[in-house]
This record gives C-alpha cells, sequence and structure tokens, in this order.
C-alpha cells in the first residue's frame, strides 16, 4: 500500500506539501525560494547562499510492496501517467502508439500482399515436385 502524501491545509485554501515543511524546519529564513517537482513528488528550495536542498513530499511507507494487486499497480501507474509524473511524457507515449499502429497497418499490408502473390503465382507442379522429391 503506498502512503499518500502528506499535505495540510492552510488558512487561505492553499495546500502545504510535507516537503515544504521539512524545508522550512530544515533552512528556515534562509529560503530564497520553494518549487514543487510534481514529476518526482520532491519539494526544491533554493537557498539564500546559491545552494540548493530537496527533499520529498511523501513520508516513507513501511508495509512492504508484495501486498499491492497487480490491479493496484496498474491504476496507480494510470494516475501517475494522468498526472504526468512517469520518466515517459504522455505526448511520447502518444507518438509511439501512432507509430506502432502505422507500423502494424504496413505489416498486415506486406503479409497481405505476400499471400495474394503467393495465391496468384504459384505454379503447382513446382509445389508437387518440391514435396514429393527427397533433398529438393
Amino acid at each position: 500500500m503506498r502512503a499518500a502524501p502528506a499535505r495540510q491545509r492552510l488558512g487561505s485554501g492553499k495546500v502545504m506539501h510535507l516537503g515544504e515543511d521539512i524545508m522550512l524546519a530544515r533552512h528556515g529564513d534562509r529560503i530564497a525560494e520553494l518549487r514543487q517537482d510534481r514529476k518526482h513528488d520532491i519539494t526544491i528550495a533554493r537557498l539564500q547562499g546559491g545552494r540548493t536542498d530537496w527533499v520529498s513530499n511523501k513520508l516513507v511507507d513501511m508495509t512492504p510492496r508484495i501486498t499491492d494487486s497487480p490491479v493496484a499497480r496498474m491504476g496507480r501507474l494510470a494516475d501517475d501517467f494522468k498526472a504526468d509524473k512517469l520518466s515517459i511524457k504522455r505526448d511520447e507515449a502518444r507518438f509511439l502508439a501512432k507509430i506502432g499502429a502505422v507500423w502494424g497497418g504496413v505489416v498486415v499490408a506486406l503479409g497481405g500482399g505476400i499471400l495474394w502473390m503467393t495465391y496468384n503465382t504459384a505454379n503447382p507442379e513446382l509445389l508437387q515436385v518440391m514435396m514429393t522429391t527427397p533433398g529438393f
């Protein structure tokens, strides 16, 4: 089971990620800028001295992932794909699917063409000789 990202609501309705809270505890008023990396689910802080620091927005999950069902894993994978958190972007996946469909069409057309040519040009006498003569 995957741990949900820890977030707390602020008074103005803004969500504060766990990573922001940890960064404030670590560096306090030395933080120049905080930003969220949704793909990796981390908070990145740029400090006043020019250094950067990052921390995860999730608590460590101590339960083993073996208990997850394949359906639950595929559901999480689909959610991560929708949120664009995977290493492959949605546009890239669409492009690869289109290329795969075109390639599949080419393969079917070539296979059909080969079968049609074989059917129309095959010599039945030559086929009979090939099947009955040993070592041909």
